[in-house]
């Protein structure tokens, strides 16, 4: 039985991590907080992420960005596409600093 039960929860993790939206880009302009969410120009153009609610961890991912830096942001939205201009992340997981190509 137990062993039945790991592989569901492997099954569950591994799915929802299909669903994930990526996006790479770099990082043009300092870091903007505000009560309900973070916002910076991109090369990919101004991004606006929704952090109510989220962890510390998640926190200093975002915080650690700096202008010039490219980075990977995972998000659990469907898709990321761009509404006037800007791109939203209505849930943000993680953004983790990559090499700039």
């Amino acid at each position: 039985m137990k062993p039945i039960k790991l592989l569901a929860i492997a099954t569950l993790f591994s799915t929802s991590s299909i669903y994930a939206a990526t996006l790479t880009t770099k990082v043009t302009s300092k870091l903007e907080w505000t009560e309900e969410g973070a916002y910076f120009s991109s090369s990919k153009g101004d991004i606006s992420i929704y952090t109510v609610g989220i962890s510390s961890k998640q926190f200093q991912s975002l915080n650690s960005l700096k202008k010039g830096d490219c980075v990977l942001i995972t998000a659990k939205d469907s898709k990321l596409t761009k509404q006037q201009g800007t791109i939203s992340i209505m849930e943000f997981q993680s953004a983790k600093k990559v090499a700039c190509k």
